[in-house]
């Protein structure tokens, strides 16, 4: 790697601004993402060492269809805008003060920077609030985390809130548990790896 690539791609994990536009929610792909050990470059840049080579590295050996994650304490844009130019789409999630999450995948750059704000519940299930609703991703917990998580937001949030869940299959048990809470599934979509219901309270 030249001395103008490294430069280029050290002022990314320096860089907030972004000018892409955001778009709330996961894209379909973070599914194929959500196993992946993350690569935390936050202690090399708390000791002011330069990780760029360590994740050009890294991006380097993915193929097609493949995934990275790198944790870092902020949203590194101009990063994402130069592996995007490499083909990489990207998703980011503030996990907290100081850490933000981005997952990559290698599909051609079709869905380049997305960002949610997102919160981590007791069971690991991510929750973020989207247009339609309060929406909680349960994909990849190993049961009975998903249910229990779902349950534990519906006895939390008001009567009016409709709540999205995101699952990796048609959730038969939970279906019992709603209605038994007064809650009903208002519609679901079945997606590659990621099944969404719309759920609302009866009444």
């Amino acid at each position: 790697m030249n001395d103008r690539t490294t430069g280029a791609t050290a002022k990314g994990l320096t860089d907030k601004d972004s000018t892409a536009e955001r778009q709330p929610g996961p894209p379909e792909w973070l599914a194929l993402a959500l196993d992946i050990e993350p690569l935390d470059v936050r202690p090399a840049l708390a000791t002011g060492e330069d990780p760029l080579g360590l994740i050009m590295e890294a991006a380097d050996g993915i193929e097609f269809g493949g995934a990275l994650v790198i944790d870092a304490p902020f949203n590194p844009s101009p990063l994402r805008r130069i592996l995007a130019a490499r083909g990489f789409s990207s998703y980011g999630r503030n996990l907290g003060p100081g850490h933000w999450r981005v997952f990559f995948v290698l599909n051609g750059g079709q869905d380049w920077e997305r960002d949610a704000d997102v919160e981590v519940g007791p069971e690991g299930a991510m929750t973020w609030r989207e247009d339609d609703g309060l929406h909680i991703d349960v994909r990849k917990l190993k049961p009975p985390q998903p249910m229990l998580a779902v349950l534990r937001l519906l006895d939390a949030v008001a009567a009016t809130e409709t709540v999205v869940v995101h699952h990796e299959r048609v959730p038969q048990f939970l279906f019992p548990e709603l209605a038994e809470r007064g809650w009903r599934v208002e519609r679901m979509a079945e997606e590659f790896a990621n099944v969404r219901l719309w759920l609302m309270r009866e009444g």
